[in-house]
């Protein structure tokens, strides 16, 4: 058995056919991968690596594919995790100084957990903005991985999973997971261009995940397929694996979202995403302009309230910590968390009765469409140099990389990235009501179908 050359080329579904075939044994493959880890020259997206375990884990899987009985059709396949996840045995650390000499989690996290019963190998745990309370993805305590995709000079990963952006973007797993608050799995996607899912709150569990704010936290798989994102989202939610139904093209209703999602962005992203929608309008998708009103209100509030109730939350989490420690925490980090100290009960009030309701008018105005289209990123991903010890130029850029894809937090929408057809780390976002992950998924593959082709 041998390691396909093109193997870093593979979808994780495309590594589990290989794997169930018996072309390639999962010990192979983790060592292939373990290989390539600790022979990467940037800055490692891995903190911990739990190779005692994965090895075994890929011990008994070889055991169950070789018996042809394997637990779930990604059986087999090597899978990394942002340190917020619980691993048995093993500090998590979320990127932060203070948590460092925690005790060690006495179990796994439920969704590490639910893929180690389908079979899935856990290689260890990856690179995180200090407690996941940032979109740029640098952490000045820990590890900055670089950007995957532009390499004219060090620039930032997109955050707050940063490391399993980089990660499985370099093909140092075959699929990797992280949390989404505000665009935590969506950016660093989009940034290195993968493809990444933003699921309805309460599809998956979080327990055994590291909070950072409970009204938005979430969790989601970043992959190289659409495909890979439905068998994954089945494994963490405990529901049945679908396949895909063959969308009319014709059929598709779409509204581009315009007003502020696309002030301010980056010439190249403005023209990658016009080209990208005018592909799908050209095959047949109907696609209508349209300002937002809802989404333009509640981004207008948000800035009044400096972010609001996320990092209010985040604050009255970590108070303890954060008010005793300071001098620990990378100094981005803390001035995020300490502007949340300053917003009052009846800001949160506020924020939180406006996306109630305008998610529920959002669903009533335009429940005759399939989805909202978006830039997931109005931005290229900066140089980690100019925001790493700037404070303005870093609230700057992180303002401008969470804008977007926080709207799918505080409107309480599902919402997923698909790369764009150019060789920049450019992504287009579709957004839909909550609890509709599934629809979405299989609205992704066919619009990325259409995109790729």
């Amino acid at each position: 058995m041998q390691i396909p050359k093109n193997i870093n080329s593979y979808s994780a579904y495309d590594i589990a056919q290989l794997l169930h075939n018996k072309k390639i044994s999962p010990i192979e493959l983790v060592n292939y991968y373990y290989d390539k880890i600790e022979s990467f020259s940037r800055p490692n997206p891995y903190t911990i690596l739990s190779k005692e375990r994965a090895l075994i884990e890929a011990e008994n899987s070889h055991n169950r594919l070789q018996e042809n009985n394997p637990l779930s059709p990604f059986d087999g396949v090597p899978v990394a995790w942002k340190d917020l996840f619980d691993f048995e045995n093993f500090t998590t650390v979320g990127g932060s100084m203070s948590l460092r000499d925690n005790t060690p989690a006495k179990k796994d996290a439920t969704t590490v957990n639910l893929a180690k019963k389908a079979g899935l190998i856990q290689l260890g745990k990856t690179a995180t903005v200090e407690l996941a309370l940032g979109g740029l993805g640098t952490n000045s305590h820990f590890i900055t991985p670089e950007n995957t995709i532009m390499h004219d000079i060090a620039r930032v990963p997109g955050g707050s999973s940063s490391g399993s952006g980089v990660a499985l973007s370099s093909s140092l797993c075959a699929a990797s997971f992280g949390t989404d608050t505000g665009g935590s799995v969506r950016i660093p996607a989009c940034w290195n261009r993968l493809i990444g899912l933003k699921t309805s709150i309460g599809r998956i569990s979080l327990d055994g995940v590291l909070e950072l704010a409970s009204s938005y936290d979430t969790v989601g798989p970043l992959a190289k397929s659409v495909k890979d994102i439905s068998i994954l989202f089945s494994i963490l939610s405990e529901t049945a694996y679908f396949n895909f139904e063959k969308l009319n093209h014709k059929n598709i209703k779409l509204i581009f979202a315009k007003g502020m999602l696309i002030e301010n962005c980056d010439n190249e992203v403005l023209d990658v995403i016009e080209l990208t929608v005018n592909k799908l309008s050209k095959a047949g998708v109907s696609i209508i302009e349209k300002k937002i009103t809802e989404i333009e209100e509640m981004h207008k509030l948000l800035l009044e309230h400096n972010g609001g109730t996320t990092i209010a939350e985040a604050y009255n989490k970590w108070n303890k910590i954060v008010d005793k420690n300071a001098n620990l925490f990378d100094k981005n980090v803390l001035n995020r968390m300490l502007k949340g100290k300053n917003i009052n009960k009846s800001s949160l009030k506020k924020i939180y009765g406006a996306e109630d309701y305008f998610s529920k008018e959002l669903n009533n105005n335009y429940e005759s469409y399939d989805a909202f289209i978006m830039p997931t990123i109005p931005i290229l991903p900066p140089e980690i140099h100019k925001v790493e010890n700037n404070e303005k130029v870093y609230d700057h850029y992180n303002a401008l990389a969470l804008r977007n894809t926080r709207i799918a937090n505080s409107l309480k929408m599902c919402a997923i990235t698909l790369p764009c057809p150019t060789d920049l780390p450019i992504g287009l976002m579709i957004c839909m009501n909550k609890n509709n992950d599934e629809k979405l998924i299989n609205l992704a593959e066919s619009l990325n179908n259409i995109i790729k082709g």
